[in-house]
Protein backbone atom coordinates (compact mmCIF):
# COMPACT_ATOMS: atom_id res chain seq x y z
CA UNK A 1 0.00 0.00 0.00
CA UNK A 2 1.60 3.35 -0.88
CA UNK A 3 2.01 5.74 1.72
CA UNK A 4 0.22 9.77 1.72
CA UNK A 5 3.35 10.80 1.21
CA UNK A 6 4.44 9.03 -1.95
CA UNK A 7 1.07 9.47 -3.05
CA UNK A 8 1.49 13.39 -2.83
CA UNK A 9 4.56 13.60 -4.49
CA UNK A 10 3.56 11.22 -7.26
CA UNK A 11 0.85 14.07 -7.48
CA UNK A 12 3.22 16.61 -7.54
CA UNK A 13 5.29 15.22 -10.20
CA UNK A 14 2.60 14.66 -12.56
CA UNK A 15 0.98 18.38 -11.96
CA UNK A 16 -2.42 16.37 -10.40
CA UNK A 17 -3.79 16.73 -7.14
CA UNK A 18 -4.97 19.56 -5.14
CA UNK A 19 -1.46 20.16 -4.13
CA UNK A 20 -0.60 20.90 -7.72
CA UNK A 21 -3.65 22.91 -8.36
CA UNK A 22 -2.77 25.47 -5.20
CA UNK A 23 0.70 25.76 -6.91
CA UNK A 24 -0.56 26.58 -10.10
CA UNK A 25 -3.10 29.18 -8.78
CA UNK A 26 -0.63 30.90 -6.16
CA UNK A 27 1.66 31.55 -9.46
CA UNK A 28 -1.43 33.50 -11.03
CA UNK A 29 -2.13 35.82 -7.73
CA UNK A 30 -0.37 39.17 -6.81
CA UNK A 31 -1.40 40.98 -3.37
CA UNK A 32 -0.03 44.50 -2.56
CA UNK A 33 0.48 44.51 1.08
CA UNK A 34 0.74 48.83 0.92
CA UNK A 35 -3.14 49.01 0.71
CA UNK A 36 -3.52 46.50 3.89
CA UNK A 37 -1.23 48.67 5.55
CA UNK A 38 -2.86 51.22 5.22
CA UNK A 39 -6.54 50.07 5.86
CA UNK A 40 -7.80 50.27 2.06
CA UNK A 41 -9.47 47.39 -0.28
CA UNK A 42 -7.24 46.43 -3.29
CA UNK A 43 -7.83 48.97 -6.35
CA UNK A 44 -8.35 47.62 -9.71
CA UNK A 45 -5.56 48.38 -12.47
CA UNK A 46 -8.43 49.36 -15.01
CA UNK A 47 -9.48 52.72 -13.51
CA UNK A 48 -13.03 50.74 -12.82
CA UNK A 49 -15.37 53.39 -10.59
CA UNK A 50 -16.59 51.46 -7.68
CA UNK A 51 -20.17 51.90 -6.82
CA UNK A 52 -21.54 52.51 -3.25
CA UNK A 53 -25.02 51.82 -1.68
CA UNK A 54 -25.49 55.74 -1.74
CA UNK A 55 -26.83 57.92 -4.25
CA UNK A 56 -23.66 59.64 -5.24
CA UNK A 57 -21.46 58.33 -7.15
CA UNK A 58 -17.80 58.88 -6.36
CA UNK A 59 -15.25 57.76 -8.62
CA UNK A 60 -11.66 56.27 -7.03
CA UNK A 61 -8.23 56.01 -9.05
CA UNK A 62 -4.80 56.01 -8.40
CA UNK A 63 -1.83 57.09 -10.38
CA UNK A 64 0.74 54.22 -11.33
CA UNK A 65 3.78 56.66 -10.49
CA UNK A 66 2.71 56.54 -6.59
CA UNK A 67 2.32 52.69 -6.71
CA UNK A 68 5.30 49.98 -7.07
CA UNK A 69 5.51 48.49 -11.06
CA UNK A 70 4.64 45.16 -9.81
CA UNK A 71 1.13 46.07 -8.62
CA UNK A 72 -0.05 47.77 -11.76
CA UNK A 73 1.40 45.48 -14.47
CA UNK A 74 0.35 41.84 -12.81
CA UNK A 75 -3.25 41.10 -12.43
CA UNK A 76 -4.76 39.99 -9.58
CA UNK A 77 -7.46 36.67 -9.18
CA UNK A 78 -9.62 36.86 -6.60
CA UNK A 79 -10.51 32.96 -6.92
CA UNK A 80 -8.21 30.76 -4.80
CA UNK A 81 -9.09 27.03 -4.50
CA UNK A 82 -5.96 26.38 -2.20
CA UNK A 83 -6.14 25.14 0.94
CA UNK A 84 -4.13 28.16 2.69
CA UNK A 85 -2.79 31.61 2.11
CA UNK A 86 0.73 32.51 1.03
CA UNK A 87 1.55 36.27 0.94
CA UNK A 88 3.73 37.96 -2.00
CA UNK A 89 5.55 40.37 -0.62
CA UNK A 90 7.79 41.26 -2.75
CA UNK A 91 6.53 44.37 -4.25
CA UNK A 92 6.98 45.65 -0.78
CA UNK A 93 9.85 47.60 0.68
CA UNK A 94 10.22 46.41 4.17
CA UNK A 95 13.18 48.51 5.12
CA UNK A 96 11.91 51.72 3.94
CA UNK A 97 8.40 51.25 6.15
CA UNK A 98 10.51 50.12 9.05
CA UNK A 99 12.35 53.59 8.66
CA UNK A 100 9.44 55.55 8.00
CA UNK A 101 7.66 53.57 11.08
CA UNK A 102 10.42 54.59 13.52
CA UNK A 103 11.34 58.01 12.25
CA UNK A 104 9.41 59.46 14.72
CA UNK A 105 11.00 58.17 17.74
CA UNK A 106 14.71 58.79 16.60
CA UNK A 107 17.22 60.57 18.55
CA UNK A 108 17.38 64.09 17.24
CA UNK A 109 21.30 64.43 17.76
CA UNK A 110 22.73 61.28 18.17
CA UNK A 111 26.16 63.23 19.01
CA UNK A 112 25.56 65.74 21.76
CA UNK A 113 27.10 65.15 24.71
CA UNK A 114 24.87 64.54 28.04
CA UNK A 115 24.64 67.68 30.16
CA UNK A 116 26.27 67.71 33.55
CA UNK A 117 22.87 67.11 35.52
CA UNK A 118 21.49 64.66 33.27
CA UNK A 119 21.16 60.94 34.74
CA UNK A 120 23.18 58.57 32.32
CA UNK A 121 22.11 54.62 31.90
CA UNK A 122 20.36 54.76 35.38
CA UNK A 123 17.36 52.14 34.67
CA UNK A 124 15.62 52.32 37.89
CA UNK A 125 14.89 54.30 41.13
CA UNK A 126 17.03 53.72 43.89
CA UNK A 127 15.99 51.84 46.75
CA UNK A 128 14.40 54.24 49.89
CA UNK A 129 16.58 55.04 52.58
CA UNK A 130 16.68 53.62 55.70
CA UNK A 131 16.71 55.97 58.85
CA UNK A 132 20.68 56.02 60.16
CA UNK A 133 21.78 53.68 57.40
CA UNK A 134 23.43 56.43 55.27
CA UNK A 135 25.57 57.09 58.48
CA UNK A 136 26.85 53.66 59.09
CA UNK A 137 27.69 53.27 55.43
CA UNK A 138 29.50 56.23 54.86
CA UNK A 139 31.46 54.88 58.23
CA UNK A 140 32.49 51.71 56.75
CA UNK A 141 33.72 53.35 53.00
CA UNK A 142 35.45 55.96 54.67
CA UNK A 143 39.27 55.35 54.32
CA UNK A 144 40.63 54.80 57.39
CA UNK A 145 43.21 57.87 58.03
CA UNK A 146 46.91 57.72 58.55
CA UNK A 147 48.58 59.32 62.03
CA UNK A 148 50.18 62.19 61.24
CA UNK A 149 54.17 61.61 63.44
CA UNK A 150 54.43 64.20 65.56
CA UNK A 151 57.78 64.52 67.45
CA UNK A 152 57.85 64.51 71.30
CA UNK A 153 61.14 65.66 71.79
CA UNK A 154 62.00 69.43 70.58
CA UNK A 155 64.28 70.33 67.51
CA UNK A 156 66.48 72.51 69.66
CA UNK A 157 67.04 73.50 73.36
CA UNK A 158 68.82 77.37 74.41
CA UNK A 159 69.03 78.07 77.46
CA UNK A 160 67.72 81.42 78.62
CA UNK A 161 68.61 82.37 82.25
CA UNK A 162 67.12 85.14 83.94
CA UNK A 163 64.25 85.00 82.04
CA UNK A 164 61.45 87.25 83.85
CA UNK A 165 58.82 84.77 85.34
CA UNK A 166 55.66 87.36 84.81
CA UNK A 167 52.58 85.85 83.18
CA UNK A 168 51.23 89.24 81.55
CA UNK A 169 55.05 89.93 79.72
CA UNK A 170 55.78 89.31 76.11
CA UNK A 171 59.27 88.42 76.17
CA UNK A 172 59.57 86.30 72.66
CA UNK A 173 59.10 87.05 69.24
CA UNK A 174 60.34 85.22 65.71
CA UNK A 175 60.87 87.55 62.32
CA UNK A 176 60.45 86.90 59.02
CA UNK A 177 63.43 86.46 58.59
CA UNK A 178 63.94 83.62 61.00
CA UNK A 179 65.16 85.86 63.89
CA UNK A 180 63.98 85.11 67.28
CA UNK A 181 63.90 87.82 69.88
CA UNK A 182 64.19 87.14 73.54
CA UNK A 183 64.43 89.13 76.45
CA UNK A 184 66.66 88.20 79.21
CA UNK A 185 65.96 90.37 82.25
CA UNK A 186 67.86 93.90 80.96
CA UNK A 187 69.09 92.62 77.66
CA UNK A 188 67.49 91.26 74.11
CA UNK A 189 69.47 88.89 72.29
CA UNK A 190 68.95 87.28 68.93
CA UNK A 191 69.08 83.64 67.48
CA UNK A 192 69.38 83.10 64.24
CA UNK A 193 67.05 79.85 63.38
CA UNK A 194 68.67 79.16 59.88
CA UNK A 195 72.47 79.39 61.18
CA UNK A 196 72.09 78.75 65.00
CA UNK A 197 74.13 81.83 65.62
CA UNK A 198 73.01 83.75 69.17
CA UNK A 199 74.54 87.85 68.94
CA UNK A 200 73.35 90.46 72.08
CA UNK A 201 71.05 93.36 70.51
CA UNK A 202 70.76 95.62 73.20
CA UNK A 203 70.70 96.42 77.40
CA UNK A 204 68.43 98.74 79.22
CA UNK A 205 70.07 102.13 79.19
CA UNK A 206 68.58 103.08 82.95
CA UNK A 207 69.39 101.62 86.29
CA UNK A 208 66.93 99.08 87.62
CA UNK A 209 65.23 98.80 84.05
CA UNK A 210 64.06 95.70 82.10
CA UNK A 211 62.95 94.78 79.09
CA UNK A 212 58.87 93.69 78.91
CA UNK A 213 58.09 93.37 75.55
CA UNK A 214 59.57 92.60 72.06
CA UNK A 215 57.62 92.58 68.54
CA UNK A 216 58.92 92.26 65.16
CA UNK A 217 57.80 94.57 62.53
CA UNK A 218 55.68 92.12 59.92
CA UNK A 219 56.38 93.99 57.29
CA UNK A 220 59.89 95.03 57.78
CA UNK A 221 61.91 91.95 59.84
CA UNK A 222 64.86 94.12 60.33
CA UNK A 223 62.83 96.38 62.58
CA UNK A 224 62.11 95.45 66.66
CA UNK A 225 59.98 97.00 68.98
CA UNK A 226 61.18 96.89 72.26
CA UNK A 227 59.14 97.99 75.64
CA UNK A 228 60.53 98.24 79.04
CA UNK A 229 59.52 98.84 82.49
CA UNK A 230 60.24 102.60 82.61
CA UNK A 231 57.42 103.36 79.79
CA UNK A 232 60.19 103.44 76.76
CA UNK A 233 59.37 101.99 73.41
CA UNK A 234 62.53 102.37 71.64
CA UNK A 235 62.68 101.21 68.09
CA UNK A 236 65.76 98.93 66.64
CA UNK A 237 67.32 98.02 63.57
CA UNK A 238 68.27 94.23 63.97
CA UNK A 239 71.09 93.90 60.96
CA UNK A 240 73.07 97.71 62.03
CA UNK A 241 72.53 96.96 66.11
CA UNK A 242 71.82 100.35 66.06
CA UNK A 243 68.61 102.43 67.76
CA UNK A 244 66.32 104.07 65.09
CA UNK A 245 64.11 105.86 67.78
CA UNK A 246 63.06 106.44 71.48
CA UNK A 247 59.48 107.55 72.39
CA UNK A 248 58.33 107.82 76.40
CA UNK A 249 54.45 106.74 77.22
CA UNK A 250 54.93 109.15 80.82
CA UNK A 251 57.45 111.04 82.07
CA UNK A 252 55.50 111.98 85.18
CA UNK A 253 53.97 108.20 86.05
CA UNK A 254 55.98 106.26 83.49
CA UNK A 255 54.32 102.37 83.68
CA UNK A 256 55.65 98.97 81.95
CA UNK A 257 55.09 98.27 78.48
CA UNK A 258 53.79 94.87 79.06
CA UNK A 259 52.10 94.52 74.88
CA UNK A 260 53.15 95.56 71.34
CA UNK A 261 51.35 95.42 67.75
CA UNK A 262 52.20 96.89 64.46
CA UNK A 263 49.85 98.05 61.77
CA UNK A 264 51.69 98.96 59.04
CA UNK A 265 53.71 101.76 59.83
CA UNK A 266 51.81 102.75 63.07
CA UNK A 267 52.93 100.54 66.47
CA UNK A 268 50.47 100.24 69.07
CA UNK A 269 51.57 99.75 72.59
CA UNK A 270 49.64 99.14 75.82
CA UNK A 271 50.98 100.18 79.36
CA UNK A 272 50.10 99.11 82.94
CA UNK A 273 47.86 101.96 83.70
CA UNK A 274 45.13 100.54 80.71
CA UNK A 275 46.33 103.46 78.25
CA UNK A 276 46.77 101.76 74.57
CA UNK A 277 49.03 104.18 72.22
CA UNK A 278 49.29 104.48 68.29
CA UNK A 279 52.51 105.71 67.24
CA UNK A 280 53.04 106.75 63.62
CA UNK A 281 57.13 105.36 62.91
CA UNK A 282 56.99 107.47 59.87
CA UNK A 283 59.52 110.24 59.68
CA UNK A 284 59.17 113.89 58.69
CA UNK A 285 62.40 114.75 56.95
CA UNK A 286 61.34 117.65 55.18
CA UNK A 287 60.19 121.43 56.97
CA UNK A 288 59.55 125.10 55.65
CA UNK A 289 57.84 128.22 56.99
CA UNK A 290 56.87 130.22 54.06
CA UNK A 291 58.23 134.20 53.84
CA UNK A 292 55.31 135.58 55.13
CA UNK A 293 55.13 133.18 58.25
CA UNK A 294 51.35 132.26 57.53
CA UNK A 295 51.76 128.71 56.29
CA UNK A 296 54.27 125.74 57.50
CA UNK A 297 55.09 122.83 54.79
CA UNK A 298 56.23 119.38 55.71
CA UNK A 299 57.31 116.47 53.75
CA UNK A 300 57.71 112.86 55.13
CA UNK A 301 58.41 109.38 54.31
CA UNK A 302 54.87 108.82 53.99
CA UNK A 303 54.85 110.64 50.23
CA UNK A 304 52.58 113.44 51.69
CA UNK A 305 52.76 117.21 51.65
CA UNK A 306 51.03 118.78 54.86
CA UNK A 307 50.18 122.37 54.65
CA UNK A 308 49.54 123.91 58.34
CA UNK A 309 48.20 127.45 58.69
CA UNK A 310 49.99 129.37 61.94
CA UNK A 311 46.77 129.44 64.19
CA UNK A 312 46.56 125.93 63.81
CA UNK A 313 49.90 124.74 64.01
CA UNK A 314 50.65 126.44 67.39
CA UNK A 315 47.89 124.92 69.28
CA UNK A 316 48.16 122.81 71.68
CA UNK A 317 46.64 119.62 71.12
CA UNK A 318 47.86 120.44 67.15
CA UNK A 319 46.02 121.21 63.91
CA UNK A 320 44.80 119.54 61.18
CA UNK A 321 46.72 120.53 57.84
CA UNK A 322 44.44 122.69 55.78
CA UNK A 323 45.71 120.73 52.51
CA UNK A 324 47.27 117.12 51.99
CA UNK A 325 49.46 116.63 48.49
CA UNK A 326 49.57 112.69 47.62
CA UNK A 327 51.08 112.92 44.03
CA UNK A 328 54.45 111.86 45.38
CA UNK A 329 55.33 108.70 44.68
CA UNK A 330 58.16 108.44 47.67
CA UNK A 331 59.50 110.42 50.40
CA UNK A 332 59.15 113.97 50.26
CA UNK A 333 62.87 115.60 51.76
CA UNK A 334 62.87 118.96 49.39
CA UNK A 335 60.63 121.47 50.33
CA UNK A 336 61.12 124.97 49.61
CA UNK A 337 58.77 128.40 49.21
CA UNK A 338 59.20 131.11 46.96
CA UNK A 339 60.37 134.58 48.15
CA UNK A 340 58.74 136.15 45.75
CA UNK A 341 55.55 134.07 45.54
CA UNK A 342 54.20 133.40 49.23
CA UNK A 343 51.53 131.17 47.80
CA UNK A 344 54.36 129.38 45.88
CA UNK A 345 55.92 125.72 47.08
CA UNK A 346 58.04 123.41 45.62
CA UNK A 347 58.55 119.77 46.26
CA UNK A 348 60.60 117.27 45.24
CA UNK A 349 60.35 113.45 45.45
CA UNK A 350 62.41 110.41 46.70
CA UNK A 351 64.26 107.78 43.46
CA UNK A 352 60.67 106.01 43.32
CA UNK A 353 58.88 109.53 42.13
CA UNK A 354 61.75 111.51 41.51
CA UNK A 355 59.58 114.62 40.04
CA UNK A 356 59.58 118.32 40.77
CA UNK A 357 56.11 119.57 41.67
CA UNK A 358 54.98 123.05 41.70
CA UNK A 359 51.88 123.68 44.32
CA UNK A 360 49.50 126.89 45.24
CA UNK A 361 48.51 126.71 49.02
CA UNK A 362 45.97 128.86 48.72
CA UNK A 363 44.07 126.66 46.25
CA UNK A 364 45.47 123.50 47.10
CA UNK A 365 46.16 123.06 42.85
CA UNK A 366 49.58 121.38 41.29
CA UNK A 367 50.11 124.22 39.16
CA UNK A 368 53.61 122.60 37.50
CA UNK A 369 55.00 118.94 37.60
CA UNK A 370 58.38 118.07 35.99
CA UNK A 371 59.95 114.91 35.64
CA UNK A 372 63.70 115.41 36.64
CA UNK A 373 64.88 111.74 36.22
CA UNK A 374 66.16 110.97 39.46
CA UNK A 375 66.22 111.96 43.55
CA UNK A 376 65.65 115.42 44.58
CA UNK A 377 67.07 116.03 47.66
CA UNK A 378 67.18 119.61 47.77
CA UNK A 379 65.83 122.86 46.62
CA UNK A 380 66.57 126.70 46.91
CA UNK A 381 65.34 129.74 45.26
CA UNK A 382 67.02 132.42 44.08
CA UNK A 383 65.16 135.58 43.60
CA UNK A 384 67.50 137.81 42.01
CA UNK A 385 67.74 135.71 39.00
CA UNK A 386 64.23 134.40 39.15
CA UNK A 387 66.02 130.71 38.88
CA UNK A 388 66.02 127.81 41.80
CA UNK A 389 68.72 125.15 42.17
CA UNK A 390 68.27 121.52 43.18
CA UNK A 391 70.31 118.72 44.29
CA UNK A 392 69.52 114.71 42.87
CA UNK A 393 70.52 111.36 44.32
CA UNK A 394 72.83 111.07 40.47
CA UNK A 395 75.36 113.41 42.16
CA UNK A 396 74.76 116.39 40.08
CA UNK A 397 73.03 119.86 40.87
CA UNK A 398 70.61 121.58 38.23
CA UNK A 399 69.81 125.36 38.16
CA UNK A 400 66.24 126.01 36.29
CA UNK A 401 64.73 128.78 35.49
CA UNK A 402 61.40 129.70 36.32
CA UNK A 403 58.75 130.16 34.97
CA UNK A 404 59.14 127.28 32.03
CA UNK A 405 61.51 125.27 34.52
CA UNK A 406 63.88 124.94 31.59
CA UNK A 407 67.56 123.84 32.46
CA UNK A 408 70.01 126.37 32.80
CA UNK A 409 73.34 124.73 33.81
CA UNK A 410 74.40 120.94 35.42
CA UNK A 411 77.19 120.90 37.99
CA UNK A 412 78.61 117.28 38.06
CA UNK A 413 81.45 117.08 40.17
CA UNK A 414 79.93 115.07 42.92
CA UNK A 415 80.98 111.27 42.64
CA UNK A 416 78.43 110.08 44.61
CA UNK A 417 74.22 111.46 45.01
CA UNK A 418 73.97 114.74 46.84
CA UNK A 419 72.53 114.50 50.55
CA UNK A 420 71.83 118.15 51.52
CA UNK A 421 72.14 121.71 49.89
CA UNK A 422 72.19 125.33 51.60
CA UNK A 423 72.69 128.75 50.33
CA UNK A 424 74.34 131.81 51.54
CA UNK A 425 73.36 134.73 53.21
CA UNK A 426 73.73 136.85 50.05
CA UNK A 427 71.90 134.00 48.34
CA UNK A 428 75.14 134.02 45.84
CA UNK A 429 76.88 131.04 46.82
CA UNK A 430 75.59 127.03 47.53
CA UNK A 431 76.89 124.65 49.71
CA UNK A 432 76.68 121.02 48.95
CA UNK A 433 77.70 118.09 50.47
CA UNK A 434 77.50 114.13 49.11
CA UNK A 435 77.86 110.82 50.25
CA UNK A 436 81.01 110.85 48.65
CA UNK A 437 82.31 112.83 51.68
CA UNK A 438 83.48 116.25 50.62
CA UNK A 439 81.81 119.49 50.68
CA UNK A 440 81.71 121.82 47.89
CA UNK A 441 81.20 125.61 47.60
CA UNK A 442 79.46 126.89 44.50
CA UNK A 443 79.29 130.44 43.13
CA UNK A 444 76.45 129.53 40.82
CA UNK A 445 74.30 132.89 41.27
CA UNK A 446 77.26 135.95 41.20
CA UNK A 447 75.75 139.00 40.81
CA UNK A 448 77.38 142.24 39.11
CA UNK A 449 78.19 144.43 41.53
CA UNK A 450 78.20 147.99 39.19
CA UNK A 451 75.25 146.58 37.59
CA UNK A 452 73.03 145.44 40.18
CA UNK A 453 74.20 149.55 41.49
CA UNK A 454 73.05 151.47 38.47
CA UNK A 455 69.73 149.05 38.72
CA UNK A 456 69.30 150.16 41.99
CA UNK A 457 69.78 154.10 41.60
CA UNK A 458 67.52 153.85 38.59
CA UNK A 459 64.65 152.33 40.44
CA UNK A 460 65.34 154.24 43.12
CA UNK A 461 65.02 157.76 40.82
CA UNK A 462 61.79 155.99 39.31
CA UNK A 463 60.73 155.62 42.82
CA UNK A 464 61.59 158.72 44.09
CA UNK A 465 59.48 160.53 40.80
CA UNK A 466 56.57 158.17 41.69
CA UNK A 467 56.44 159.69 45.32
CA UNK A 468 56.65 162.80 44.15
CA UNK A 469 54.02 162.59 41.43
CA UNK A 470 51.45 161.23 44.05
CA UNK A 471 52.04 164.24 46.26
CA UNK A 472 51.73 166.70 43.68
CA UNK A 473 48.37 165.09 42.64
CA UNK A 474 47.10 164.52 46.47
CA UNK A 475 48.13 168.35 46.90
CA UNK A 476 45.81 169.48 43.33
CA UNK A 477 43.31 167.25 44.83
CA UNK A 478 43.18 169.08 47.84
CA UNK A 479 43.08 172.57 46.52
CA UNK A 480 40.35 171.40 44.28
CA UNK A 481 38.00 170.44 47.24
CA UNK A 482 38.59 173.10 49.38
CA UNK A 483 38.35 176.38 46.74
CA UNK A 484 34.90 175.55 46.24
CA UNK A 485 34.27 174.96 49.75
CA UNK A 486 35.88 178.48 50.88
CA UNK A 487 33.61 180.30 48.06
CA UNK A 488 30.30 178.79 48.99
CA UNK A 489 31.60 179.45 52.78
CA UNK A 490 31.76 183.74 51.97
Amino acid sequence: MRSSFARTLHEVKNRDGSLANALNNSKNMAINAAPLLLGTSLPDLSNLSIRKPTKKKHSFSYENSLLPSAFYRRSVTADCDGDRYIPNRRAMDMDRAQFYLTQAAAVSDPSSLPKPNDRILEFSHKRPSVPGQEVIAHEISKPKQSVRYIPTRPENVLDAPDLLNDYYLNLIDWSKQYNIAVALDRDVYLWDARSGGVRLLMSAGLSEEHITSVRFSPHDGNVLAVGTSMGRLQLWDVDQAALQRTMLMDESDPARIPALAWRDHVITSASRTGEIRHHDIREVCGLQWSPDDRYLASGGNDNLVCIYSANGAFTLAGGRPDHVFNEHAAAVKAVAWCPWKPALLATGGGTRDHHLRFWNVYSGACVRAVDVETQVSGIIWNEEFRELITGHGSGSLCIWKYPNIQKVKELTEHRDRVLSIVASPDKEMVASCSADETLRIWHCFKVDKTKKRLEEQRNTHINCKAVRLSWYHTRIGARVETTPYVHVSL
